[in-house]
Parts: structure tokens; sequence; C-alpha cells
């Protein structure tokens, strides 16, 4: 029997949605969020495995890795891995890609750090594939090993909430509507993109979590010393926070 696709298993929609969610302004950032990530990680030597779990194109995997680290990049959209993987090739990287749904992956004790960056976790329509890739992300941890999580946080998108929004993007123009669902458990993200000629409409679905919500799932499963920042330079998570930064333990 057939199943059908999520939302986020659609490649064409990635491959649409790439010059938007990739513009130029979020990857100039790269350099400066893994180097204030290093600092915030405390990693102190190039001799650290790293799981980039979502990895998308691999801006966050590639700087990883001219940092010196180990790293392997998890993604399940296919078109994204080839990009990373040419990007690698190019600048001469030695990155392991392995294509994998995010809630499939797991391989114990392997990394020192396991990273899920951009609001790239939940996807899922059942809240108990969000917490089994938590358990792998604990499994896939050597005994010390740090996970951390970056997404847009309930209390952030309370915070900055806009029903519509004109955007422009590389010469995409882009009509964001979204609507909060089931009492603030999820947020539909409709965006229909216009250039040229071409139009069109993508939705997109992420389960909501405040910093209490998720920090109980994280302890729940088994992780210590949860830490939330607000930023990547390590401000708090408070009014003034644009995303919801939390690294973890596994003791």
């Amino acid at each position: 029997m057939e199943t059908t696709k999520q939302w986020f298993e659609n490649e064409e929609d990635w491959i649409l949605k790439r010059p938007i969610i990739f513009n130029r302004n979020l990857v100039n950032l790269t350099f400066l969020e893994i180097s204030r990530l290093i600092k915030l990680l405390d990693l102190k030597t190039d001799k650290v495995d790293i799981l980039d779990l979502c990895c998308g194109l691999g801006r966050h995997s590639l700087e990883f890795a001219r940092n010196g680290f180990n790293v392997t990049a998890v993604d399940i959209t296919k078109p994204y891995l080839k990009v990373a993987e040419e990007s690698a090739l190019r600048d001469n990287l030695d990155i392991r890609f392995v294509h994998s749904d995010m809630k499939d992956f797991c391989e114990p004790e392997t990394f020192d750090v396991v990273a899920n960056l951009c609001t790239s976790f939940g996807y899922f329509d059942d809240i108990e594939d969000d917490l089994q890739v938590l358990r792998n992300i604990y499994t896939s941890l050597k005994p010390n090993g740090k996970f951390v999580i970056e997404v847009l946080g309930k209390e952030v998108i309370a915070s900055t909430f806009k029903e519509v929004e004109e955007l422009e993007y590389d010469g995409y123009h882009v009509t964001a509507t979204s609507r909060i669902l089931d009492d603030w458990s999820s947020l539909e993200c409709k965006r229909l993109i216009r250039k040229d000629d071409m139009q069109q409409e993508i939705t997109a679905y992420h389960r909501l979590y405040s910093a209490t919500e998720l920090k109980g799932h994280l302890k729940d499963i088994g992780f210590e010393n949860s830490v939330v920042y607000g930023n990547f330079a390590g401000g708090p998570y408070d009014s003034k926070a644009r995303s919801m930064i939390i690294i973890s333990e596994k003791k």
C-alpha cells in the first residue's frame, strides 16, 4: 500500500524554495554562526566528530569542516545533498554525506556533537516522531557529547507573528501567509512564490515548542544541563530573542 508523502518529502518544493530559504543574507551569516557556535559548545580541539542533522545545502557542514572537524551531513532531500557534495568537492573538504530521514538515522555513540539548525525540527504530524528523533540523537552521541538545536521557539513566533508578509529574495516575490493551529501547537506556512511567468504555492507545517516544553522533552529522554540562548552570541532567551538555541549534554 502506497503511503502519502508528507510535505517535507516533496523534493520539487525544496528545489523551488532553495533561493528563498538559502538567500544571500542567510548564507552570509554562516561563518559568524559557526564561529560563535564553536565558542558556545566550547570546542577546543579539531578532533571532534560532528553530525549536521538536516544539513540542507551543507552550509553549516562545510563551515564545520573548514574548522577541521570530522563532519557527517544527513538530509532527506537528494538534490540538496548533491549540491552539498559538489561544494565539498570543490573546496576539497572531506565530509561524509548520508541520505536519510532524520527519524531513521541513528549511529550509537558515534558523535561528540549533533547539530540541528535553522528550524529543521518539528516537521512530523505525530509528536512521537519528533521524540524519536531526539532519542536517536541521544543514542548517537558519545558519553559527554552535546546536542545543539536552533528553532523558532513558540515565544519568538508569538512576538513576531504576521499573518501576511510580502518579501523579495533575489528576484523572487513571496507572499507569506501564516496561521496558528491547534491551540498554538503548530504553524501553517503558505508561500506564494512568483518570478517572471512562474507562480506556485507551497505549504509547510511546523510543530511549535516553547523553551520549557522542549527542555522537558530533552530531560525525559536523558539529556542534562540544557541551556537556552536567544542567539548564537549566547544572548538571553528573552523578549528580544529572534531564535531559540538549546545546548544539552549526554552524561
